[in-house]
């Protein structure tokens, strides 16, 4: 018998309950292991940059070692997938975004989790603003410039983005429906490719996470006519809103959110979303946005619950609208 040097049932039970897990004991001590968050996206985009930064950041906070892995494919679902199976361990983390929480549940309608039902909102990190982009070698210098130019010469457009069902390809089609511009879709694999091609004069537009444009602005390879947030981007401020160029309903970002499985000890995820909060506050942070072109946004977990339910409803709007479909 494994308690055959203990004489008395009470002592012998009182043995066992030491040793028996205890909620209230692993709440309190949380994390009290390792704790993985995972990037859907591959290492040296801008969600793998963030995931890194904040697991570095929440380590120092905590006092538990934060590693991020990279498990990528299907426009992030895979990623999400993983952590959703890792039901109630506040130790399995994603770094959810646009895609992941946004977009994929009307692109993807047989996904393999539950974009709601499957995760516990933690807060959000931040987001980088959608931007509008055009080759130097383009005699336009802003938003109606564009416009004039297009209605000057029909058919000669099109615009990049980084591919089909993205925030760059949806933030086109709705300025296209907005303008009325004869402009047509290319779809790339990425960012950067199109960004390259506006660059060589290849696609004379593209609609582009500001992060992959900011040197090329810097350089003059290329000029960004307008920003599709609602209020002007603390990385670009002397750029206008798309509202302010007299375009109105283009508001689109590429958002970033700590999520974790559903389920987690209530604890657990109080603590984890403050020390989150306390970490998009911080100078090192702060610092790691700049370098992205990214604003920081500090939502707790029930403004970022709120936000979530918002963005899957205004995405499913625009993709049934404009007739997006992934092939």
């Amino acid at each position: 018998m494994v308690f055959r040097f203990v004489k008395n049932t009470a002592v012998a039970v009182s043995v066992v309950t030491a040793f028996a897990f205890n909620p209230a004991v692993a709440q309190d001590q949380y994390p009290s292991k390792t704790t993985t968050l995972v990037s859907p996206f591959a290492a040296g985009g801008t969600n793998d940059y963030l995931a890194r930064a904040m697991a570095k950041k929440l380590e120092s906070t905590l006092g538990k070692t934060f590693i991020v892995e990279n498990r990528t494919g299907a426009n992030g679902i895979i990623g999400a997938t993983y952590v959703a199976k890792n039901k109630g361990d506040p130790h399995v983390l994603l770094m959810g975004n646009s895609a992941t929480h946004g977009t994929n549940i009307t692109l993807y309608p047989k996904t393999s989790y539950d974009a709601i039902k499957d995760f516990t909102p933690i807060g959000m990190v931040g987001a980088v603003p959608l931007v509008m982009i055009v080759s130097s070698k383009l005699p336009v210098n802003s938003v109606q410039e564009l416009i004039n130019y297009a209605k000057a010469n029909p058919g000669t457009l099109s615009f990049g983005s980084s591919g089909v069902g993205g925030t760059g390809h949806m933030t086109g089609e709705k300025f296209k429906q907005a303008t009325k511009m004869d402009i047509v879709h290319a779809a790339y694999k990425g960012d950067g490719p199109a960004v390259a091609d506006v660059i060589a004069g290849q696609i004379p537009v593209a609609f582009i996470g500001a992060t992959a444009v900011i040197p090329h602005i810097k350089s003059g390879r290329l000029r960004v006519l307008a920003v599709a947030s609602k209020n002007r981007s603390s990385s670009m401020p002397d750029v206008p809103t798309f509202a302010e160029a007299g375009v109105k309903d283009v508001e689109f970002s590429q958002w970033y959110a700590i999520m974790a499985p559903a389920d987690i000890p209530k604890d657990a995820a109080t603590k984890l979303s403050a020390a989150v909060t306390d970490a998009v506050k911080s100078p090192e942070m702060k610092q790691a946005f700049a370098t992205q072109g990214a604003d920081p946004i500090t939502f707790n977990q029930q403004e970022l619950s709120n936000f979530i339910d918002e963005e899957i409803a205004k995405f499913s709007k625009v993709i049934k609208e404009l007739n997006i479909r992934v092939e």
